[in-house]
């Protein structure tokens, strides 16, 4: 695991790790709930982590769409010194960007931690040892990010898994020891202690397998990356206004909704992290080395075909999701501290990101594909404008409606600002990409998705069993109705393919086990 892997290998064995690893995530979310309920204590938690993952996110978002590229880019034309240079300038940045945001915060941490919610002054000052912590964490998760992006540059695809992992268990040991002596304070000291060591891992994994003189440093004068690095951060500007704008006033909502939100988010997002992200940050590295062989003819294969399976992985899952939203809630949190209004306020969080999930195929992998193909300028100023109304939509949906508002701005931001957005790009700067397959995919999910949904809700309702056969059937009814429409309607060619293939080495291999 701990090693440079293939396309295919990267892809099984980091797909296997992340079972395990969010598995691990998800008892950590269990025992939360069961110890401390949605409350007070949990929303300054989860708080914390979203102010992290806010700073953060501002810094690493360059981390995979213009750092990585240009590397792989130095890598194959000036060799594998040039490009650790590269790399180095930009790890020396984050250390003096993450040591300056750590000063403000230990000189005045209420100051810093309120220019980001509506949380009551009172209720941050009684917490002041988390916010101090959080530092840690901020300082940490910035390096760390992009020392995994390094590894991953390297096919290192396993190394953010592990990382996680640790986090998650960290945190799981220090809860489930010290819940009554720290409460939520060992929680978020068990992920901050995860951080350091795994930067450790990390840094010793560098030298270790790569060799890195993370000394050698030289100013970085390239005019295009910073270009590219300055129209990134526009294009992130919008997003980070409408997390922000979204952070601020779901704090101002009253307690426990911004735990309702985690928790739902947590749970429908996961089939976007053990499979979307996944597959992207493997899939993403390939669009990197097309992106420098000007290969379209490859890529619009390569789009087709992943669009088409993810589909049909992802589609009955959020269906299941958004039709038994109160069941899975209640299965899953309902114990413990975790009440009837927690589940109640926490499944309609589920059902709405359930409702998102789809759409989070397309988003995912076309911001893969324009940043390794470094599709700036008339993409970063179209991107800008969506996000800015998406923004826009999510202040006035909180304002008016409160959580429905945050959900239907949310909608209508991702199946229809956005795609006009991505088919836009695609005819004005991949015009070698066919465009035909991928429309007809998009179509096929929102025509699909709410004629499913109705459907099985309606067969839902007439269930009147036990839970889990409940789900068991809608899943059923969901998956096999989404597989035949798309055989149908799709190109489905690829999926067969690989599916045969795959049971033809299943069968040859028990064969090969069970031969004298």
């Amino acid at each position: 695991m701990l090693k440079s892997e293939s396309y295919k290998r990267g892809l099984f064995f980091s797909g296997s790790l992340n079972v395990i690893a969010k598995g691990i995530v998800f008892l950590n979310s269990l025992i939360l709930a069961f110890y401390f309920g949605s409350g007070a204590s949990t929303d300054i938690y989860f708080y914390i982590l979203s102010v992290a993952l806010l700073v953060t996110n501002t810094v690493n978002g360059i981390d995979f769409l213009v750092l990585v590229p240009q590397a792989i880019k130095i890598r194959q034309t000036e060799g594998e010194f040039k490009s650790q240079i590269f790399f180095n300038y930009f790890v020396w940045l984050y250390v003096a960007i993450g040591t300056l945001i750590t000063i403000v915060i230990i000189v005045s941490p209420i100051f810093f931690f309120t220019l980001f919610s509506k949380f009551d002054v009172h209720q941050l000052s009684s917490n002041k040892h988390l916010l101090y912590i959080g530092s840690v964490i901020i300082f940490f998760q910035l390096l760390n990010n992009l020392l995994n992006a390094i590894l991953v540059s390297y096919k290192y695809f396993t190394i953010p898994i592990i990382t996680n992992l640790i986090n998650s268990l960290f945190a799981i040991v220090l809860t489930l020891i010290f819940h009554k002596q720290l409460g939520i304070t060992g929680t978020i000291l068990g992920i901050s202690l995860g951080y350091v060591l795994n930067f450790i891992l990390l840094i010793w994994l560098l030298k270790k397998k790569q060799h890195w003189h993370f000394f050698k440093v030289v100013w970085m004068k390239s005019k295009v990356v910073w270009r590219n690095i300055g129209l990134t951060q526009l294009n992130i500007l919008p997003v980070w206004i409408r997390m922000y704008i979204t952070l601020y006033l779901l704090t101002g909502l009253g307690s426990g909704v911004l735990t309702s939100v985690n928790f739902g988010q947590m749970l429908a997002t996961m089939p976007e992290i053990f499979i979307l992200v996944q597959v992207a940050s493997i899939v993403g590295i390939k669009f990197s080395e097309l992106a420098a062989a000007n290969d379209f003819v490859e890529t619009t294969k390569l789009l087709k075909n992943l669009f088409n399976s993810l589909v049909l992985m992802i589609l009955p899952i959020a269906l299941v999701f958004a039709i038994c939203n109160k069941e899975i809630i209640s299965i899953v949190l309902q114990r413990g501290q975790f009440n009837t209004a927690a589940v109640n306020t926490t499944g309609f969080c589920f059902f709405c990101f359930a409702l998102l999930l789809p759409s989070r195929i397309y988003d995912v992998f076309f911001t893969r594909l324009f940043t390794s193909f470094q599709v700036y300028g008339l993409t970063t100023i179209l991107a800008m404008t969506a996000h800015f109304l998406i923004a826009a939509l999510t202040y006035i949906g909180i304002k008016q409606y409160q959580l429905n508002g945050y959900f239907i701005s949310q909608l209508i931001g991702y199946y229809l600002i956005m795609p006009l957005i991505f088919y836009i790009v695609l005819i004005k700067r991949f015009k070698g990409v066919g465009l035909s397959q991928i429309i007809k995919n998009f179509f096929f999910t929102v025509l699909v998705f709410p004629l499913l949904y109705f459907s099985g809700h309606a067969i839902a309702q007439l269930l009147d069993i036990n839970i889990f056969i409940k789900i068991i059937i809608i899943g059923l009814f969901t998956s096999s109705v989404t597989f035949l429409l798309a055989y149908y309607l799709l190109d489905l060619s690829y999926f067969c393919q690989t599916i045969k293939t795959t049971a033809k080495k299943i069968i040859k291999k028990k064969g090969n086990d069970t031969s004298y």
